[in-house]
C-alpha cells in the first residue's frame, strides 16, 4: 500500500510503505546489531579491535573503503544533485576514480608499510609527538560536525520522505552505530560493510533496471531522449570556465583526501601487506566504474517521470524536495518488500561511514592520546575498554549535534558535504599527503599548514558570498543558482589549496635548523615506508584468520539472502517475485561461495 500519487497504476491506497516493508527494516536493523556480538571475539588486542590485526582479506577492506564512500548522501543529496543536473554529476565520480589511480600506483602500499595500528601514529613517525596530538584532537572536534551531519543527512530524508519522526531515526541510527561498533569494532564495522555493500549492490541494479523498463523512460535510448537538455548539455547549467574550475578544483580535493596519511590511510591499515593494499583500491575502482553510472539511472529517471518533487505533498518536509528523487521512484517501482530493503540499502551506505569513523577515532584517541598521555603501561584489555567507552560517549555526541541540526532549515546536502570536505578536509590532508613524498621540512610544517589552511577556510567561508562572486562579474552576466554553488566550492577548495601550498614549501626554508633526532626519525620513517613487508616478520605467528573470515562471512551471507528470500510470501505479482528470487538469491549465492572457500582454506596457527 503505497501514496497513490506515486504509483497511480496500482490503485493502492495512501499509504507510504506496507507492513512487510517495515518488517523488513526491522529484521535488518537487528541483523546489523548482531554484527556486534558476532565478531566480539575476533579481539584480543588493541591491534585486532582497531584495524582488524592487519590481517583482513583485501576484498573486504575494499569493500569498505567502497562503502565509506559510497555513503547514504549518495541516495539523498547525490541523488538530487544527478536530478537536477543529469551527467554532469559524473565530474565527481571521475575525481574519485582518478584520486583512486593515484593511491594505487603511488601511496596504498606505502600507506600499509607504515606499520601502525592507527593513522596518526605514523603522523608522528613522520611530524614528531606535537603534530601527533593535533592530528588527534582537531580533526576530532571536526569530525563532531560530521558525524552530525551523516546522522542528521539520513533523518531528514527518512522523516520527510515515509513520514517518520525525525529525533526517532537519529536515535536508532545512533544506538544501532554505537552497539555494533562498540561490540565488534574493526572487524564489525569492516567486515560487515561487505554483507552491506550486496545490499546496496542488488537494490541498485534492481532500480536502474526497473527505471529502464519503465513505459515513462522506454529504456536506455529513451531515457536519454525523454531527461530534460541540460543532463547532457552542462554549458546549460554553467559556463564552461566555471564547469573547468568546479572540476579543476574537486579534482585537486579528492587527490588529495584519499591519499592523506590520515583519511588515506586509514583504509589500508587494515589488510596484510602492501600488496594486499594495491588490490583493495582496485575494488573500490571497480566500484565506482561499475556501480556509479548505474546508479545515476533511477535519480535521471525520476526527473521524466516526476519532474517536479517539490510539488508533491509528501515531500513538503524535506528542505529540499530533490534528495527525494531515488525513493520516489522506488515508491512507484519496487513490491511490497524491497522498498524495505532500499531502505536498508540507505541505512546500510550511511551505517558503514559511521562505523568506520567511530572505530577509527576511538584507535585514534587510546592509541595517540591515552597511553601515551594517561596510562603509557595500558594493557591490551584495558586499551580496547578504553576504546569501547570512547565509542560510547563520541556516538552519543554525534547524536546531540544530529539533534542540533534538525532544526535548520534551507540546507542542501550536496553543497553542504563537499563544502565541509573542502574547508575541514583538505587543510588536514594536504600536509599529510605531501608528508609522503618531501622530507625536507621542519616539525611544524604539519600542524601549521593545516592551520593555515583552517584560517583560509574560515576567511572564504564568510568572503566568499554569493552576493560577493556576483559583484566581480556584475549584473549584466548573472551567475545561476548552479553557477554560484560550483564556483563558491572551487573558490574556497582554490584558496586554501594555494593557502596550504605557500606555507608547507616555504617551511622547507627552515629544515636546516630541525634537531638531528627529529632528521633521524624521517630517515627511518621514509626507509620503512619504501620496505615492503615481510609477512614471517612483520606480524603475529596466528595473524592469519583467512579461514575464520571466510565461514562468518559466508553465514552472514547466506542469513542474509535467506531472510531477503521470505519476501516471497509476501502477495506480489510474479515479476515482482522473480526480482525478490533475484535479490535474495545473488546474497545466497556469495555465502555459499565464501562458505566453500572456507572450507578450502587451511588454518594457520
Amino acid at each position: 500500500m503505497r501514496l497513490n500519487l506515486l504509483a497511480p497504476n496500482r490503485g493502492k491506497e495512501d499509504e507510504h510503505m506496507t507492513i512487510y516493508d517495515y518488517i523488513v527494516i526491522g529484521v535488518y536493523l537487528v541483523f546489523m546489531l548482531s554484527l556486534g556480538p558476532i565478531y566480539k571475539s575476533f579481539s584480543k588486542t588493541a591491534s585486532d579491535f582497531f584495524r582488524g590485526g592487519g590481517g583482513m582479506l583485501w576484498w573486504v577492506v575494499g569493500s569498505s573503503a567502497f562503502m565509506t564512500t559510497f555513503s547514504a548522501w549518495s541516495f539523498t543529496g547525490g541523488a538530487a544533485k544527478a536530478y537536477e543536473t543529469g551527467t554532469y554529476f559524473l565530474i565527481l565520480f571521475v575525481c574519485n576514480i582518478v584520486a583512486l589511480l593515484f593511491c594505487f600506483f603511488l601511496t596504498a602500499a606505502k600507506f600499509r608499510q607504515m606499520r601502525v595500528v592507527t593513522a596518526v601514529e605514523g603522523i608522528r613517525k613522520r611530524y614528531g609527538p606535537v603534530s601527533e596530538q593535533v592530528y588527534t584532537w582537531l580533526p576530532l572536534v571536526f569530525q563532531t560536525f560530521m558525524g552530525g551531519v551523516m546522522l542528521y543527512t539520513i533523518s531528514v530524508f527518512m522523516s520527510g520522505v515515509f513520514g517518520l519522526p525525525m529525533g526517532g531515526i537519529i536515535v536508532v541510527m545512533a544506538v544501532v552505530v554505537i552497539v555494533m561498533t562498540l561490540l565488534g569494532g574493526s572487524w564489525a564495522a569492516t567486515a560487515g560493510d561487505f554483507v552491506q555493500m550486496l545490499v546496496v549492490l542488488t537494490i541498485t541494479i534492481s532500480m536502474a533496471l526497473l527505471t529502464l523498463k519503465h513505459e515513462q523512460i522506454g529504456g536506455f535510448g529513451g531515457l536519454m531522449r525523454n531527461v530534460p537538455d541540460y543532463h547532457f548539455e552542462w554549458t546549460a547549467l554553467a559556463r564552461p570556465w566555471v564547469i573547468v574550475a568546479f572540476a579543476v578544483t574537486l579534482m585537486i580535493n579528492q587527490v588529495t583526501m584519499m591519499n592523506s596519511m590520515l583519511t588515506g590511510a586509514a583504509r589500508y591499515l587494515f589488510v596484510k601487506d602492501g600488496k594486499d593494499a594495491r588490490k583493495a583500491v582496485l575494488i573500490s575502482i571497480a566500484g565506482f566504474l561499475l556501480l556509479a553510472p548505474v546508479w545515476m539511472i533511477p535519480a535521471m529517471g525520476s526527473a521524466v517521470i516526476f519532474p517536479d518533487l517539490s510539488g508533491l505533498e509528501q515531500f513538503s518536509q524535506l528542505n529540499n524536495a530533490n534528495e527525494a528523487a531515488y525513493v520516489a521512484i522506488a515508491m512507484e517501482l519496487l513490491p511490497q518488500g524491497l522498498l524495505g530493503l532500499l531502505v536498508c540499502g540507505i541505512f546500510a551506505a550511511s551505517l558503514t561511514s559511521m562505523n568506520s569513523l567511530l572505530n577509527v577515532y576511538s584507535g585514534t584517541f587510546v592509541r595517540n592520546f591515552y597511553i601515551r598521555v594517561i596510562n603509557k603501561e595500558a594493557s591490551e584489555l584495558k586499551q580496547i575498554f578504553v576504546g569501547r567507552v570512547f565509542i560510547l560517549i563520541y556516538g552519543l555526541i554525534w547524536m546531540l549535534v544530529a539533534l542540533c541540526f534538525k532544526d535548520m532549515k534551507e540546507i542542501k546536502l550536496f553543497d553542504l558535504i563537499l563544502k565541509a570536505t573542502a574547508m575541514i578536509g583538505l587543510p588536514t590532508a594536504m600536509p599529510l599527503t605531501y608528508g609522503m613524498f618531501f622530507k625536507k621540512t621542519p616539525e611544524w610544517a604539519g600542524w601549521g599548514t593545516m592551520v593555515g589552511g583552517f584560517i583560509m577556510a574560515a576567511i572564504a567561508k564568510f568572503g566568499f558570498t554569493h552576493e560577493w562572486m556576483q559583484g566581480i562579474w556584475g549584473q549584466e552576466a548573472a551567475l545561476s543558482k548552479y553557477e554560484l554553488a560550483d564556483l563558491n566550492l572551487a573558490l574556497t577548495t582554490g584558496s586554501i589549496f594555494i593557502v596550504c601550498n605557500i606555507i608547507y614549501f616555504a617551511s622547507m626554508l627552515f629544515h636546516k635548523n630541525v634537531k638531528p633526532e627529529y632528521s633521524e626519525r624521517v630517515e627511518a620513517f621514509f626507509e620503512e615506508l619504501n620496505t615492503p613487508i615481510d609477512r614471517s616478520k612483520d606480524h603475529e605467528p596466528d595473524y592469519e584468520s583467512d579461514k575464520r573470515q571466510y565461514s562468518v562471512l559466508g553465514n552472514l551471507c547466506l542469513a542474509y539472502g535467506l531472510l531477503t528470500l521470505l519476501l516471497l510470501a509476501v502477495p506480489n505479482e510474479m515479476r515482482d517475485r522473480l526480482l525478490i528470487l533475484a535479490c535474495g538469491g545473488f546474497v545466497v549465492l556469495v555465502g555459499v561461495i565464501l562458505r566453500a572457500a572456507s572450507l578450502k582454506t587451511k588454518r594457520t596457527v
